[in-house]
This record gives C-alpha cells, sequence and structure tokens, in this order.
C-alpha cells in the first residue's frame, strides 16, 4: 500500500492549473489507484492540509471552504484507505526515527504511513528523501517511468 502525500493530492484536486507538468503523471498514478492495481491511502493529516490549502489561496473563506469542499469530494471518491491521526504516544515513540525531516509538518505524515504499514509515501516534497532508508519517497512520475520501463500500458 503506498501513502499519498498531499502534495500529491493537491495536484490531483486543486492545483492542476498551474502544475501542468506534474497533473499527467499525476492523474495515471490515480488511475491505477481506481482501476485496482495499486493499493493507496492518505491520511486525515492530508485532508486538512488540503482544505486548509483551498481556504489560505482563496480570496474569502467562503469561496475557499467550497473549493476545500470539493477537493475532498474527489477523494472521498478514490478508492484510497484513509488512515487516521496517531496517537500522542505513537508521535512520541517513532519521532526520533523521522528527525531527519526537515519540515516538521511532514512528521505525522511519515509516522502514519510507517505505523499502517506503507511501502512508500508518494510526493512530491523531496525532503522525504532524508528518511528513504526507513521508508522509500517516490513521486508519481517514478511510478510512471517504472511501469514504461516495465512495457506496462500507463
Amino acid at each position: 500500500m503506498l501513502y499519498i502525500d498531499t502534495s500529491v493530492l493537491l495536484v490531483y484536486t486543486l492545483t492542476q492549473a498551474v502544475e501542468k507538468h506534474r497533473y499527467p503523471s499525476t492523474e495515471k498514478l490515480f488511475a491505477k489507484i481506481i482501476d485496482g492495481s495499486l493499493s493507496a491511502a492518505t491520511s486525515f493529516y492530508a485532508l486538512h492540509e488540503i482544505f486548509v490549502f483551498a481556504i489560505d489561496n482563496a480570496p474569502d473563506f467562503p469561496t475557499g471552504s467550497a473549493f476545500g469542499k470539493a477537493a475532498l469530494e474527489k477523494v472521498f471518491t478514490l478508492p484510497l484507505q484513509i488512515l487516521p491521526f496517531v496517537s500522542r504516544v505513537e508521535r512520541a515513540r517513532y519521532a526520533r526515527k523521522f528527525s531527519a525531516l526537515r519540515d516538521a509538518s511532514d512528521v505525522p505524515h511519515a509516522i502514519v504511513a510507517y505505523v499502517y504499514g506503507c511501502d512508500a509515501i508518494v510526493a512530491y516534497d523531496h525532503h522525504f528523501e532524508s528518511i528513504a532508508h526507513v521508508i522509500p519517497h517516490r513521486t508519481p512520475e517514478d511510478y510512471l517511468w517504472s511501469w514504461l520501463a516495465s512495457g506496462v500500458r500507463v
């Protein structure tokens, strides 16, 4: 099972117009998830970040809230497992394991992916490379290239 980070969900739901170079690979990744070729999950951390992103980038709260809700509705149509927040005990237990992450807001994502046994974190945040020895980091493009190399139609 792959852990889908906020940075990938944002490209799929809200930022296609400005992330034109990333959207095709992201769309193909989600097509593989939809057709059952890949198993994936995300978390309440990512869902919250999507909603806050929409609000922060809108001209006013009602507009941002509407865009955030639409983005969440799109995510909820996907066959993703939704992973819960980790407990305070789990965060304390695993925080040191992920201390190499430069962005502290990504530590909960790494911990939840690790605790729930995800095989990799799929993200555009390349600082996840700093913990690749614990849980691998991939981008949607990494999967696209590996499929093409293996002869899988995308």
